[in-house]
């Protein structure tokens, strides 16, 4: 991280801005939603890149204590992703790198997603919450990036 962030620094002109968008490490409820129900149904173990977060949030902090950059703005939010029915969820959750294991399993999720289908017209979908950081930086004026 610390060679992208020497990288980014050069390329950037006098008082760039790096803008850090990341999803966060950690558990991420599951949801059914319809137009009128939530029902939490289970989570995610998000955590699968939490060595790499936590490197690149100390490369970050440094670059930024050394005067390389300067903070201007930082925060978190939640960032949805839908899938129509549980196969699409596993498909998903197949290919990706942060989210691995969901608890329960595919086949319990689809039968509370079928239960909950059943009950009405509403349209079900599957909801994963995922926390997210925003942080913001402007390269430093005079700064030179030597380490």
């Amino acid at each position: 991280m610390v060679h992208a962030l020497r990288g980014i620094w050069r390329v950037l002109a006098g008082r760039g801005i790096l803008v850090d968008l990341r999803p966060l490490s950690g558990q991420c409820p599951i949801e059914l939603v319809s137009a009128s129900t939530v029902v939490h149904i289970g989570e995610v173990d998000a955590t699968g890149m939490a060595a790499d977060d936590a490197a690149s949030d100390r490369a970050v902090q440094d670059a930024v204590t050394q005067g390389h950059f300067l903070a201007r703005q930082d925060s978190q939010f939640d960032f949805d992703l839908y899938w129509d029915n549980v196969q699409e969820m596993a498909s998903f959750m197949g290919s990706s790198r942060r989210m691995k294991q969901v608890r329960p399993s595919y086949a319990d999720l689809e039968k509370a997603y079928l239960v909950l289908s059943a009950e009405g017209p509403e349209r079900v979908r599957l909801r994963c919450r995922r926390r997210t950081t925003l942080a913001v930086y402007r390269k430093a004026d005079d700064s030179k990036f030597e380490y």
